[in-house]
């Protein structure tokens, strides 16, 4: 069995177009897979942001729950009548009364719009020109979480949660409640709702920092780079990964706190598990092209074991049988398929067939080719018994004329009897070398028989094959025009006789026979039709397709023909 080669689609090949319709035809399963996975990946992604959300959220309790408390407080005391007349006495009793029973903040007071002290905890007036921050939210009537390094009171850090109290739907000022910054880190927590988190940062809607688990110290590296807190507070994103103040990638998370007034950002590393759950995950969304291509791989590796192999194997058993004509083995692989194997056997049994009748075909040629140069040499033979028999008539005849008529006779014969053995010598019936035959012509005919005379032959004689049709016509035309010199050719000034041969070939399938002699004065013919010679060589020319020419010029005389090389035609037969 003649071996194929492996897979090798080329751009015309079945392989090729087997992989180019796969594709079109998985296209809308790859596409409505990819969307899936799409949609998939961004409900995990979700899931996985409202985790870290909630993480956030969950690590910050206790800071929600008393900034939560605080403002309630401070909403609250607004509402009290000795705050809102501005009853000084009363209300510095209740706020101080109030800061001593609670024990959360370090101060409590009510401020006007303008930023003058209505009540305290401390009993004293202080001036807000230090904090101007408060001072501009004290006239805004919207509640307020603010963080102050250095409180008057304390001295320490704290987060000032401010709520708007009002008289007749007019904004009257503030209630203030001061709690401790340290109040709100409430660390132990981080490692109880992950122990990946880093940092939990609370922050208000103008971007300031409240409160960081981390510390004042700490907290600053860990904050985005490029993203400030303020925007994140409008910023409806839950979750995203950013590059940190200390050059890290991080992933953060966003959860509100107090609506509209505080929210706390939970910080994990990078390589964190949160980070990888909220990360798009690139596999799953190639997923789906990876299983399209490992279909059309999986698919042309089997159309290629199951149907390409064997073709290619069949049309190499089909190479084998039309270049060495043997018949090749049968393919003997189990896993080719009914169809295929029936197109092999009819194969087999087609180029079995072809071999047998090639073989009669070849003996039916053989025998016809021995049948057909047995004719010729027969026919060779009786021209040659013609021409010994017209031998003896031309010594028995007395009579010179009759003998110049038999001898000119005899040398046409002689001319076809060589065309006969040329043709059953060669090894090809169907051409003749127009050169060897014109060659066993000139040696044949009687120039330079002449006693006492010099003569000179020059022969140029280019090999042309010519269909016998052609050969007969040129040969014996060839045999007249050296009959006609030798019977008119004359000495040249110098007393030797010439006579030339030129058969050459021209441009494209044209050919060209000359013949030539020295010659005087030749008498014109009785009849205006020329001699028996030259319409005969006008025959013969007519035969081959072309037109003769005779001239004589400077003392030669010229039998020229051009004709061209002719296909072979063969004779049909009407029954």
């Amino acid at each position: 069995m003649i071996g194929a080669p492996g897979p090798r689609p080329v751009p015309s090949g079945l392989g090729a177009r087997i992989i180019a319709f796969l594709s079109i035809a998985l296209v809308p399963l790859g596409l409505v897979a990819y969307y899936q996975t799409a949609e998939l990946e961004r409900e995990t992604q979700a899931r996985a942001q409202l985790s870290l959300v909630a993480l956030a959220e969950s690590a910050t309790t206790g800071e929600r729950r008393l900034l939560a408390q605080a403002t309630g407080a401070a909403q609250a005391l607004g509402t009290i009548d000795a705050v809102v007349e501005g009853a000084r006495a009363q209300c510095d009793a209740y706020v101080t009364d109030f800061r001593e029973k609670t024990e959360t903040y370090s101060f409590v007071g009510v401020f006007s719009t303008a930023g003058q002290t209505l009540c305290s905890s401390s009993r004293k007036p202080f001036d807000l020109k230090k904090y101007p921050e408060i001072l501009t939210a004290l006239k805004v009537a919207q509640p307020a979480l603010l963080r102050e390094e250095h409180a008057a009171i304390s001295g320490v850090p704290v987060v000032a949660v401010m709520h708007p109290f009002f008289d007749g739907g007019e904004l009257k000022g503030h209630v203030l409640l001061s709690i401790p910054a340290e109040n709100l880190r409430i660390a132990d927590e981080l490692e109880a709702v992950s122990d990946e988190l880093e940092d939990v940062v609370i922050f208000n809607s103008r971007g300031q920092v409240l409160s960081a688990s981390s510390g004042s110290a700490e907290f600053g590296r860990l904050l985005p780079k490029s993203i400030g807190l303020g925007s994140l507070s409008q910023d409806p994103v839950a979750s995203f990964f950013a590059e940190s103040a200390d050059g890290e990638t991080r992933v953060y998370a966003v959860a509100p706190l107090i609506p509209g007034r505080a929210w706390s950002l939970g910080i994990w590393p990078g390589d964190s598990t949160p980070a990888r759950s909220v990360a798009p995950d690139r596999l799953a969304i190639s997923l789906p092209f990876l299983m399209w291509v490992a279909s059309v791989i999986v698919a042309y590796l089997a159309v290629n074991r199951l149907v390409i192999r064997h073709i290619r194997t069949l049309r190499y058993q089909m190479r084998s049988f039309a270049r060495d004509r043997r018949v090749p083995a049968q393919s003997t692989a189990a896993d080719m398929a009914l169809e295929l194997r029936d197109m092999e056997n009819d194969f087999l049994h087609m180029a079995s067939s072809i071999m047998q009748d090639e073989a009669q075909l070849e003996n039916s040629l053989r025998e016809k080719t021995i049948l057909l140069k047995e004719v010729h040499h027969r026919v060779k033979n009786n021209l040659q018994l013609i021409s010994s028999i017209m031998n003896m008539q031309i010594r028995n005849s007395d009579n010179e004329e009759t003998r110049l008529v038999l001898k000119r006779l005899q040398e046409r014969i002689r001319g076809l009897a060589t065309i006969h053995r040329n043709l059953y010598q060669a090894g090809d019936l169907g051409h003749v070398d127009a050169r060897d035959l014109l060659r066993e012509l000139i040696e044949q005919t009687s120039i330079g028989q002449r006693t006492g005379c010099k003569i000179e032959l020059e022969t140029d004689l280019a090999p042309v094959e010519l269909y016998p049709d052609q050969a007969v016509p040129l040969s014996l035309l060839t045999a007249e025009a050296l009959t006609n010199a030798d019977k008119y050719m004359e000495p040249g000034a110098d007393g030797v006789f010439r006579v030339g041969v030129c058969l050459e070939r021209r441009a494209g399938r044209e050919i060209r026979l000359e013949v030539s002699n020295s010659a005087g004065d030749i008498p014109a013919p009785p009849d205006p039709r020329g001699g028996l010679g030259t319409r005969l060589m006008r025959a013969f020319a007519t035969q081959l397709g072309g037109s003769l020419e005779q001239a004589q010029e400077d003392g030669i005389y010229r039998v020229r023909v051009d004709f061209q090389t002719a296909d072979f035609k063969p004779e049909v037969v009407d029954y």
